[in-house]
């Protein structure tokens, strides 16, 4: 009977216990939503499709929600140039959670210092992917004229689910 006592008080003792690590947030370690590698590249690939409909020649950089290339494109014709730009944009846009072209607002109406601030690239092009209200990841386009490009960023954007 005594055994059968101490058994079912170290059951009930790592039952609890199991309960209470259950029950208590790990608050040294947090998840983070991303994009994943393969849905950075289907959304470079329909960039791709929506630009060549659109007679456009671009570089198309899709990053995490960190900033960081998950996937990249150069499309024929593309100029080199557009390569460093497009991985810009979509950098700058996941880093600081917002469209690039806010800033380029920001930049020529009201202050215009704020593309010194390192990771602030006021451009447009530069948009961010949300799933659920949360920003995983950006896509960042280069190598059109402004409005083109912006607008194929967002339609790029719209198509994540």
């Amino acid at each position: 009977m005594k055994t059968t006592m101490t058994i079912a008080a170290l059951s009930l003792a790592f039952a609890m216990a199991t309960s209470a690590q259950a029950a208590s947030p790990a608050a040294t370690v947090v998840a983070q939503e991303n994009l994943s590698t393969a849905a950075a590249q289907q959304l470079a690939q329909q960039a791709t499709e929506l630009a060549a409909s659109r007679a456009m020649k671009i570089c198309i950089a899709v990053t995490d929600a960190d900033g960081h290339l998950l996937a990249f494109t150069r499309m024929q014709g593309a100029y080199a140039g557009c390569v460093e730009a497009s991985i810009a944009k979509a950098t700058s846009a996941a880093r600081f959670a917002i469209n690039t072209i806010t800033f380029y607002d920001l930049a020529r109406k009201e202050n215009l210092a704020i593309g010194t601030i390192p990771g602030i690239l006021p451009a447009v092009g530069g948009v961010v992917v949300k799933h659920g209200g949360n920003v995983v990841g950006s896509v960042g386009v280069s190598g059109a004229t402004d409005l083109t490009e912006q607008k194929l960023a967002e339609d790029v954007a719209a198509t994540f689910r």
